[in-house]
């Protein structure tokens, strides 16, 4: 049984086989691998070119592509999102096991995967098959989709009994990773969606048990709401990137501050103006008040929102969305290599940090 996840952009429940076949069974695939020979963002007359397909067949997978946070589309013209760089890369590294004919093959119909699946488990002989599983195919579906699966070399047939080949076992755990990856890309597709590209390569199975939260025209504060409640006193260290002012999430992680927590703040130059002219805020970018709060400032604009708890938690929030930044969409987890990459994300911004101090707030 193949893996369902919904995508939050359309509300969509996708089957994650489904997916991955409508790319590589199509010319979708053409069309994706031609951003990366493109100048970025590109034209769709361009895509159409480049792919040597129709613009009109190339609109139609834009559509879709767009739909599921895999490119976004400007004025300027059209670009891969980092969710389909990410997607990309997936189904390329698959197909460095399975070639592109072999993955169309096991995900065109439900078939050959479950079988594969099930004959990882123990050999079986085609007569007990039909009673191992509610959801396999009549006996002669089953006969011709083990002859497919022989011929790609995935199972062999002793005397009767058919058994996975080391083939079949490496095509099935190649699959198995692309799947796990799609369904994080749809399940998150609007935190993919805003992320910036400087953020790869991304923990993908990490995220399986993260918290995932976005805001939109229905509940714009939720995402507001959940930082609220990450609150945590009992921390002794609290690290963050910010790049939205917000007076009320300013104001609630002052308590921090106040309870005297090692701290150290990255604010972007646009924020960090922000908060430097409100007097309710300016302590933010001011060392003197807190010895143990460490103000630093990035000259250029950001797109991210990261907060790190001790070394035992990270929020990462992404703001823009197709450029337009109106809702914001976050990750909140506890894994440990989650946790690790949230931490060599904020010191790559941090190297090219300057303390507050040495930055001049008074002009915009």
């Amino acid at each position: 049984m193949t893996a369902t996840a919904r995508n939050p952009l359309t509300d969509e429940v996708l089957d994650v086989r489904t997916v991955i076949s409508e790319t590589v069974d199509s010319v979708r695939l053409a069309v994706l691998r031609a951003f990366r020979e493109l100048s970025n963002p590109t034209t769709s007359r361009n895509l159409a070119t480049h792919a040597n397909v129709s613009r009109q067949a190339v609109s139609l997978h834009l559509g879709v592509l767009h739909e599921r946070g895999l490119v976004n589309r400007y004025d300027g013209g059209i670009e891969l999102t980092t969710g389909g760089l990410l997607f990309l890369d997936a189904i390329e590294d698959c197909l460095q096991t399975v070639p592109v004919e072999a993955l169309s093959y096991l995900t065109r119909t439900a078939h050959p995967l479950t079988l594969l699946q099930l004959l990882a488990k123990q050999p079986y002989r085609l007569s007990d098959l039909p009673t191992t599983a509610s959801d396999l195919p009549s006996q002669s579906t089953i006969r011709r989709t083990l002859i497919g699966l022989t011929e790609y070399q995935w199972l062999s047939d002793d005397g009767g009994t058919h058994r996975i080949t080391s083939v079949g076992s490496d095509a099935l755990s190649a699959y198995t990773e692309l799947a796990a990856i799609v369904e994080q890309l749809v399940e998150k597709a609007p935190w993919f969606q805003r992320l910036p590209p400087e953020v790869v390569p991304i923990p993908i199975d990490a995220l399986v048990d993260a918290e995932f939260v976005v805001s939109n025209p229905r509940n714009p504060a939720s995402v507001l709401s959940t930082c609220l409640k990450l609150y945590d006193r009992n921390i002794s260290q609290f690290r963050c990137l910010c790049s939205v002012f917000n007076p009320v999430l300013f104001h609630a992680y002052r308590g921090l501050l106040e309870l005297g927590i090692e701290s150290e703040a990255i604010l972007d130059r646009p924020t960090a103006l922000k908060a430097a002219s409100n007097a309710g805020t300016r302590y933010s970018v001011q060392s003197g008040r807190y010895s143990h709060y460490h103000p630093l400032v990035l000259e250029e604009s950001q797109t991210l929102g990261i907060g790190i708890y001790d070394e035992r938690k990270v929020a990462v929030a992404a703001y823009n969305e197709a450029g337009s930044g109106k809702h914001i969409a976050m990750i909140v987890g506890s894994n440990e290599k989650l946790v690790n990459w949230g931490i060599d994300l904020y010191d790559s911004y941090r190297a090219d940090a300057r303390p507050a101090t040495e930055v001049d707030l008074n002009s915009k």
